[in-house]
């Protein structure tokens, strides 16, 4: 549809309304307030506290359920009539007549402009001036000087230009966020007619024959928001006045509506027929909801706030009184709420957007006869639109058979195609969705390589995708209260079969490594269904999802008419799609037994080879790259190998295969690292067990050698004995982590006053391993972060830590408690909050020479150093330990031995330590 431009619509001010009882509030607060002379600085005050008043006012209001949008408009038109005025008192008191009075007017722009203010919102002033002689210039500086410092004196937030109407019009064509904000420029106080003069002037030289540059403009930067704060409405954290689906998103629609078209409103949109009349209240209750939840943003925080961060969630959702049996659930319910009126925002928006695009187009028309098609679908722009002579109304499989082409041939759903869709979807249901045809395009669909991710996200925009798959459904907008996760769990999925799509596109790392497993599946619809699956046990609000999701997965394969072998194996990825992150990351893949274990679970090769890349998309779909680290995808390889080895497939290891401890002997003797000498060489080989040469590299051997000679060099120039450790600390930021050695005498609580050092600092310990000689020299060393998964640097952390260390190894009762309760304390309160049940497992059998602790419990700063401790006060020997977090609990694991030496297998010892730990933990 080709909407013509009409004349400019002259809209009522949005603050009307309000304007009448708080104008005759002043009024009376000014006879009771003010007698005698007018001065000033009695002005100020009067204001202030009549400010104050309706402020509080404002405050109950909203507190009481107000809606967001009338609430931002009574401020409006609250600090619109204080403007009044004081405009009216200043120009009473300075000019006797009003032909003294200069050519003046003061305009609201901005948001004051547009009627809507937050509670911390700056008011944005205008002071428009006709040609003035020097005479009128001065008065014109008065009068601004004059309102300027009543309102800093009252203590608002300022925003104001002083100008003449030529130059605002120029400066208007300069610069085109000025241009937006005099759109909605609305008049204040001063002559009307010098208003209309500059109305006219600005429409016939700011937007009359320059419409396109502008909405040009717009669209760039929008797009470039978007990419800024994410790309998705369904980020952890959500920018409410800039990100996708935000307050920005619906005025900048309106901005492009009002100069493309004379008129910016959404009755207009439904009167123009883009929008059906339910979108458009669908739209105006989105709008609202997010000022109101802005509102509340702004009270919180008392200060203009914007950034919807983790820990002010809690608080606007205690704020708006959400119910819930506790906080994360209150945080769930408030934060869908928050992404279901955003997303409302961001689609119907850009469906706007598109057929503004499209009816741009239309101008210049083309025929059916040249027009190009992909079977009855218009192909337009490169995306599919509507077909000319059949209406998906009376064949809504349609729906399914454009996807199905739009994968096929590469190209996307156009505009005015979305719109059908959307509106055809309600004729989607029952017996339809239960036809053979459903089942076999959906399973091409899922067979499209490269192509999944961007087909079944746009399915999921319009609302077709939980129809296909209502298990599914239940995902959209479900908040994930996990650290990594930066996304929710409609939106983590989708970017899982994105990430998939990127192994058969891109060609760098770490994509490129994945790509010849992906091509030996012979069935390649398998995969992307169980990603698809892999999560929606999530929606139920169980620690343990994978087995609901399972079901699920059961329940989808049977209703497409898997075989037997292909529905196993997409519940067998489902139910596990945690078993190889879990296995890399917390077991010790040196031992037999880990991998012998692992294989007899997966059970096949074809099996192992969907499992690593389910993995590894599973982790970037997180968060990305930066969640996903080096680190883990060396774990994950590692393991990987070790399991193929084990089937039969035989993948060289990187770096070659490993050494035997005479041949690494050998190499240390002939070419030993600097300064250290043969015979400390000799000494590292006969004092350490087998089970270190075959599990450390020759570079890590080689570090520790030297880390050695510095602390016994340290022990002969010292003049006391010296009980400080000596600490290396290398950065290794391709993978994400740093690699930590502490060396010194081996004694009680080694592990513990170290990880103590390291919990002070807020540096998360990715994994440990403890190594004693049998000459009293302890070699830990420790892989590490901090928690946002960055590097912790050495020139940062190094010297802290080691005067952390020196301190703690000196004092035989030091105590690292008061320092981890500052990290504590710095945590967002839904972590604080967090309610996850402690799990304490003792595993006696997985292992030959150690007991296995698995532990999970809510994840707390020094969390490691209290467990350290209260195994160290126990009797008990951490070998290693590798450290994980999901979901705010620490998921952690412990290779144990007793001091003496030997397995932890005694029942009642066992109890004993249990109780330990968790007085340790407090749970």
């Amino acid at each position: 549809m080709v909407v013509g431009k009409p004349d400019k619509e002259i809209l009522p001010d949005p603050v009307a309304p309000f304007l009448k009882p708080l104008e005759k509030a002043l009024r009376e607060a000014e006879r009771e307030q003010l007698s005698g002379e007018r001065r000033i600085a009695d002005r100020a005050a009067f204001y202030r506290q009549f400010l104050r008043k309706q402020l509080h006012i404002l405050r109950t209001e909203h507190s009481l359920g107000a809606g967001g949008r009338v609430r931002a408009r009574r401020q409006a038109a609250l600090l619109t009539a204080l403007l009044r005025h004081l405009w009216g008192s200043i120009v009473e008191r300075l000019f006797r007549t009003a032909e003294d009075v200069p050519p003046l007017l003061l305009a609201a722009v901005g948001g004051f402009g547009r009627g809507e203010l937050c509670p911390y919102s700056d008011v944005d002033l205008l002071f428009l001036s006709g040609p003035c002689s020097r005479d009128e210039e001065e008065r014109v500086a008065e009068i601004v000087q004059q309102v300027l410092y009543t309102l800093w004196d009252i203590g608002l937030q300022v925003g104001h230009s002083t100008r003449q109407i030529e130059d605002t019009v120029d400066y208007a064509n300069q610069d085109l966020r000025t241009k937006t904000s005099l759109l909605e420029a609305r008049l204040i106080a001063g002559p009307p007619a010098l208003w209309k003069e500059f109305q006219a002037l600005f429409e016939n030289r700011c937007l009359r024959g320059r419409e396109e540059e502008y909405v040009e403009w717009r669209m760039v930067d929008q797009q470039m928001r978007h990419a800024k704060y994410g790309g998705t409405v369904l980020v952890q954290e959500p920018h409410i006045k800039n990100g996708c689906g935000s307050l920005r998103d619906y005025q900048n629609l309106f901005w492009v509506l009002r100069v493309r078209e004379g008129i910016g409103t959404t009755d207009h949109l439904v009167k123009s027929g883009r929008l059906e009349a339910k979108e458009g209240e669908r739209l105006e209750e989105a709008y609202d909801f997010l000022l109101r939840v802005r509102a509340e943003m702004h009270y919180i925080e008392k200060r203009p706030s914007d950034l919807l961060t983790l820990g002010l969630q809690a608080k606007v959702a205690g704020g708006l009184r959400y119910p819930g049996p506790n906080l994360l659930r209150r945080i769930e319910e408030c934060m869908r709420d928050y992404y279901r009126r955003a997303y409302v925002i961001y689609q119907l928006a850009n469906l706007v957007f598109d057929s503004l695009a499209k009816s741009k187009r239309a101008c210049s028309a083309v025929t059916d006869r040249d027009r190009q098609f992909i079977e009855d679908f218009p192909l337009v722009d490169g995306k599919l639109e509507v077909p000319p002579r059949r209406r998906l109304r009376e064949n809504p499989l349609g729906i399914l058979k454009a996807f199905v082409l739009a994968a096929r041939h590469d190209v996307g759903i156009g505009p005015g195609l979305a719109i059908e869709i959307t509106r055809t979807l309600p004729l989607l249901r029952g017996a339809l969705l239960q036809r053979k045809e459903v089942r076999e395009m959906l399973l091409l669909l899922l067979s499209s390589k490269g192509r999944v991710g961007r087909v079944l996200r746009q399915m999921h925009e319009l609302g077709l995708l939980g129809r296909l798959v209502p298990e599914f459904a239940p995902l959209t907008c479900l908040v994930q209260h996990e650290f990594y996760h930066r996304y929710t769990a409609d939106e983590h999925t989708l970017r899982c079969l994105e990430m998939l799509d990127r192994i058969w596109t891109d060609p760098d790392a770490p994509f490129a490594a994945y790509r010849p497993i992906l091509e030996s599946v012979e069935r390649p619809y398998l995969l992307p269904l169980a990603i698809l699956l892999h999560d929606t046990g999530r929606a139920t609000n169980r620690r343990h999802h994978a087995e609901e999701s399972a079901t699920n997965a059961m329940r989808v394969a049977k209703r497409l008419r898997l075989s037997p072998r292909d529905l196993a194996t997409v519940v067998f990825l489902v139910s596990n799609h945690l078993l190889m992150w879990q296995t890399a990351l917390r077991r010790d893949l040196d031992e037999e037994e880990t991998v012998e274990e692992f294989c007899k679970i997966v059970a096949t090769q074809e099996r192992l080879d969907l499992l690593m890349v389910l993995t590894f998309v599973d982790g970037e779909g997180t968060a990305g790259t930066d969640a996903w680290s080096s680190w883990k995808d060396l774990l994950l390889w590692r393991l990987y190998r070790s399991a193929s080895a084990h089937f039969g497939r035989a993948i060289a290891a990187e770096g070659g295969p490993k050494q035997s401890r005479e041949e690494i002997a050998k190499q240390m003797r002939e070419r030993p690292p600097p300064e250290v000498s043969l015979e400390e060489v000799d000494a590292h080989f006969e004092h350490l067990p087998k089970s270190y040469f075959l599990r450390c590299p020759e570079d890590r051997i080689r570090r520790h050698l030297s880390v050695i000679h510095r602390f016994l060099y340290q022990q002969v120039v010292a003049v006391e004995p010296m009980l400080c450790p000596v600490v290396d600390w290398v950065d290794v930021p391709a993978q994400g982590y740093s690699e930590v050695i502490v060396v010194t005498w081996d004694r009680a609580r080694v592990f513990a006053r170290i990880c103590g050092g390291f919990a002070a600092l807020g540096v998360s310990i990715l994994s440990a391993e403890v190594y004693s000689r049998s000459d009293g020299i302890a070699i830990d060393t420790f892989w590490v972060c901090l928690p946002d998964g960055l590097v912790a640097d050495a020139d940062r952390y190094l010297a802290p830590f080691s005067r952390l260390l020196d301190n703690a190894f000196s004092v035989e009762e030091f105590d690292f408690s008061p320092l981890v309760e500052k990290q504590f304390d710095r945590l967002p309160e839904w972590m604080r909050q967090a309610e996850f049940p402690t799990r304490i497992h003792f595993d006696l059998t997985s292992s030959k020479h150690f007991t296995i602790l698995d532990l999970e419990t809510p994840d707390r700063p020094g969390l490691l150093y209290r467990i350290a401790s209260s195994l160290a006060a126990a009797g008990i020997d951490v070998a290693s330990a590798r450290i994980a977090t999901e979901k705010g609990a620490a998921l952690d694991t412990f290779y144990l031995r007793k001091a003496g030496g030997g397995k932890l297998e005694d029942e009642k010892e066992i109890e004993r330590v249990t109780r330990r730990l968790r007085k340790a933990m407090g749970v």
